[in-house]
């Protein structure tokens, strides 16, 4: 039996989505939660997970509710055979669809899903082999394919709310950039979640220092958690009147802030993703990761890289490799070629 409400299954009127994945996964994800949401209209769309990534989906179309997969009691659903909150199996036993993304297969936490659900789970393997070279997005939407889900658009894209763009709106105004000049703006991220994908910060200051002395523009550098004190110190150090810098902002803040803007500038990193998810022109700084997998997907994306016989990295060197000569070796006049094949006039 398919799982498509095409048939004469019937229809299902409540669907939990487990993703435990990083912002990035996340952002990938979206075209298969798409093709669920499209293929299960009737359902009540409810996501489980972690809770400041999922903000993103609860409220914009995704998800009408989201819960924290670290709550208490989900514990016991990661032991095999254990006694299982009853709470949470009182919950899990409304749905009449989960969704596992997870790489265990028919492992501990479905095990356990089906001891308190009579609905259908099913399993989505969130990584494709790390040598098939095929892309996230297109990873996922083909297993849905296996349940009888006919693909949807294979895009991510994300969906802001009004108070979220007024939001974004007050935020600009409120450092005396009017929303003509907001259209102008670049967004700079100079990091990632892991320091093995962070083009050298020199290069991205050496990249403001020349994209600034074109007129009327202001830049927006975005400092995450993993940015230490250093990066932000070396931009404030260069005193410049263009730039304004952004940190400890929610992602649904940052996504207010962002949209709208004229390019984003970053590496292989989640944010680097929802740029593009927000239909912002995006170029991306690739090094050790298979950028035919990882890369963001989106109508307006260009990938800079630099090929070197080791580029990607196999599994085993990744975690082993202390060079990184395939980002070291992208100049910044690679990334000044790449942005005027882009449009922009630098």
């Amino acid at each position: 039996m398919t799982l498509s409400e095409t048939g004469k299954t019937p229809k299902v009127q409540s669907m939990l989505v487990i993703h435990q994945g990083a912002l990035g996964d996340f952002i990938l994800a979206l075209p298969a939660l798409t093709a669920l949401r499209r293929n299960f209209p009737n359902a009540k769309p409810v996501m489980m997970g972690y809770p400041r990534i999922l903000q993103l989906a609860e409220g914009r179309f995704y998800a009408e509710e989201i819960y924290s997969i670290d709550q208490k009691g989900m514990a016991t659903f990661f032991v095999r055979e254990g006694a299982l909150d009853r709470a949470l199996s009182q919950f899990f036993s409304g749905f009449g669809l989960i969704v596992v993304f997870g790489k265990d297969g028919e492992g501990t936490l479905i095990g356990n899903l089906k001891r308190v659900c009579q609905g259908r789970i099913i399993h989505i393997n969130p990584l494709p082999n790390w040598d098939d070279g095929v892309h996230l997005s297109d990873h996922l939407l083909r297993q849905l394919t296996r349940y009888g889900i006919p693909l949807s658009e294979e895009n991510p894209r994300l969906y802001l709310k009004k108070e979220d763009q007024e939001w974004g709106k007050i935020f600009w105004m409120g450092r005396g950039i009017s929303p003509e000049e907001r259209l102008k703006a670049i967004i700079l991220h100079p990091g990632s979640g892991s320091r093995k994908k962070i083009w050298p910060l020199k290069h991205f200051l050496d990249l403001f220092r020349h994209l600034q002395t074109k007129p009327g523009g202001k830049f927006l550098i975005v400092l995450g958690p993993a940015e230490g004190p250093e990066v932000q110190q070396a931009f404030e150090e260069l005193n410049s009147p263009h730039l304004i810098l952004t940190k400890g902002l929610s992602l649904v803040q940052l996504a207010s802030v962002m949209e709208g803007c004229r390019l984003f500038i970053g590496n292989d990193s989640g944010i680097s993703h929802m740029a593009v998810a927000l239909g912002l022109p995006t170029l991306a700084i690739f090094g050790p990761t298979d950028y035919r997998v990882w890369s963001p997907k989106g109508e307006k994306v260009e990938v800079i890289r630099r090929g070197i016989p080791c580029s990607p990295c196999a599994e085993e060197r990744f975690f082993l490799c202390k060079d990184f000569e395939c980002l070291n070796r992208i100049e910044v006049g690679d990334a000044l070629k790449r942005l005027r094949s882009m449009g922009v006039e630098v």
